[in-house]
């Protein structure tokens, strides 16, 4: 059976067997340095890794309508660190007199999109586990209209072309089944000079280059395609973006590295 290609080279002329976790064969491009999962499994049972199990999916889908955003574990932490995500990403998008627009992809509880509107800005938010986003809804009913569950590639036509000043992904885009696709798709709904900002796991950091097979990033059924800063820059300069920056993470957890970048005015 032939080796699925990388898609950073476009090719699997380098690509070797990394490793096996779980029933899946994770692939590395001896070119590039990307790992990724070979053959993907269904979304329905990728699905499954999200949705925490039966007995919690249940839980969350009865309680949900019913609890507050403010009753969210941890929630004070939570908010200190989404406002330390938000400001930061904020103080990359150019500047406006109107009214900014942004979303989250893969929003989770809401978070981000909470800082957003106390900095001002009309959020939108996408989940693709919906029982997450309803205590948000609850507490914030004028935006109930701006959540979109599913993919980001199955909603993706909710959005208008050139409609977001600022995108983020925050430990996001290592779970896209078609990475390509989805980044074309959140360059297309940026407006001219609209800002993009991630985090990921990071291919090149000590962690994976210590542990291997064992680094904690490898998690076949969610994270998909694993990047460098340096094999994302060209994946995404690719597709159009421009300005690419590298700064440090928000958390180290498995290496992360947060990655800005821009599209281009003149588009």
């Amino acid at each position: 059976m032939s080796l699925r290609d990388c898609i950073v080279c476009g090719t699997n002329d380098e690509t070797e067997h990394y490793c096996s976790l779980k029933g899946f064969d994770y692939l590395r491009c001896d070119a590039c340095g990307l790992i990724y999962v070979d053959q993907l499994g269904k979304t329905k049972k990728l699905y499954t890794a999200y949705s925490g199990g039966m007995v919690k999916s249940l839980r969350r889908k009865i309680m949900g309508p019913f609890r507050k955003f403010s009753q969210a574990r941890n929630f004070g932490e939570s908010m200190a660190r989404a406002d330390t995500i938000f400001s930061f990403s904020a103080s990359q998008a150019q500047p406006s007199k109107q009214q900014r627009k942004y979303l989250d992809i893969g929003c989770n509880k809401g978070f981000l999109l909470a800082v957003g509107i106390e900095q001002g800005w009309d959020v939108y938010g996408e989940e693709l586990i919906p029982e997450l986003t309803a205590p948000f809804c609850n507490s914030y009913k004028k935006y109930c209209d701006h959540i979109y569950n599913g993919r980001f590639a199955d909603v993706r036509s909710n959005f208008q072309d050139n409609m977001f000043e600022l995108i983020t992904a925050i430990d996001v885009i290592e779970h896209f089944e078609d990475v390509v696709s989805d980044l074309q798709g959140i360059f297309e709904i940026l407006n001219d000079g609209g800002t993009f900002v991630i985090q990921t796991p990071d291919v090149a950091c000590d962690e994976a280059n210590r542990l291997k097979s064992k680094w904690g990033a490898l998690k076949p059924l969610e994270h998909l395609h694993l990047f460098s800063a340096e094999n994302l820059k060209t994946l995404v300069e690719r597709i159009g973006f421009v300005d690419y920056q590298i700064f440090d993470c928000f958390e180290e957890a498995d290496g992360n590295f947060v990655a800005v970048m821009k599209k281009p005015k003149s588009c």
